[in-house]
């Protein structure tokens, strides 16, 4: 009996052990940690830059404060990385990281990363409203590259202040804000007037749309004539240019065929 006892002791020192020289075991350093989320971006194949990602992840002790912050260092150190970090931050969702994409928040280049970023941390808000107003109000240079970003910004907006009731008190400030933008902005107006006309009863068929699209219809065609191109985006600007024309006409025609002078306001 006693050698059994003894025997037992003996086990649970070696597991006591065992376990101590584990906890004392050095954890990955930020910079192993950084290290192997740029591993990821080597990658071709989905399955390895995920499981990078996740291995990276697992490095910084599964600590979302932690890993965000090395994250937002991984930018200062490597910009190139920019567009990848802001995704991920989303991903983590920390409060944290808000100054830091609200940063980037009318970046031409990462701005709609950003907000979707933000919207997947802290949701529709006064602060993420007014950053999809700057970001899409913001004037820089006519682009083929980011039109079709802002657009999508915008809808997404819409659609989430329209479907949830908890968000009642922004729809109004959040319509006017997508039909002035498919009126003084906006060049690729389709999608986001489909999500108008789905969420407004009323607006499809009104002299309000109709003065909304004719504004659009003068701009979009003058615009998207002035953009300068390279020769390996021509194709692209000729198919956006001819597509959102035809569509803007198109729309304008059943307007005035209802006809005009009996649609309501």
């Amino acid at each position: 009996m006693r050698e059994i006892t003894s025997s037992v002791v003996l086990a649970a020192i070696a597991c006591l052990a065992v376990q101590s020289i584990f906890a004392q075991a050095p954890a990955y350093s930020d910079d192993e940690v950084k290290a192997q989320f740029l591993k990821a971006g080597t990658f071709r194949h989905a399955e390895f830059i995920n499981g990078a990602y996740r291995r990276s992840f697992e490095m910084a002790d599964c600590d979302t404060n932690r890993y965000a912050r090395i994250l937002r260092e991984i930018v200062v150190e490597h910009t190139n990385e920019t567009r990848r970090v802001i995704r991920s931050l989303g991903r983590y969702r920390t409060q944290q990281s808000l100054p830091f994409l609200y940063s980037y928040a009318t970046n031409a280049q990462y701005g709609a990363y950003s907000l979707k970023s933000i919207f997947a941390i802290e949701g529709v808000t006064s602060n993420s409203v007014a950053a999809v107003h700057n970001y899409l109000f913001m004037s820089n240079q006519l682009s083929l590259a980011g039109i079709d970003e802002r657009s999508d910004t915008c809808t997404d907006l819409l659609k989430r202040v329209c479907s949830d009731p908890s968000l009642v008190e922004y729809r109004p400030g959040v319509l006017d804000m997508a039909t002035s933008f498919i009126q003084n902005v906006e060049l690729m107006p389709n999608v986001l007037d489909g999500a108008l006309c789905n969420v407004q009863d009323g607006f499809r068929f009104s002299k309000r749309r109709l003065s909304i699209l004719r504004s659009a219809m003068q701009r979009v065609a003058t615009e998207l004539s002035e953009i300068t191109v390279s020769d390996c985006e021509r194709e692209g600007k000729i198919h956006c240019y001819t597509f959102q024309t035809n569509y803007l006409q198109n729309a304008i025609n059943e307007l005035v065929a209802y006809p005009e002078a009996n649609l309501p306001d």
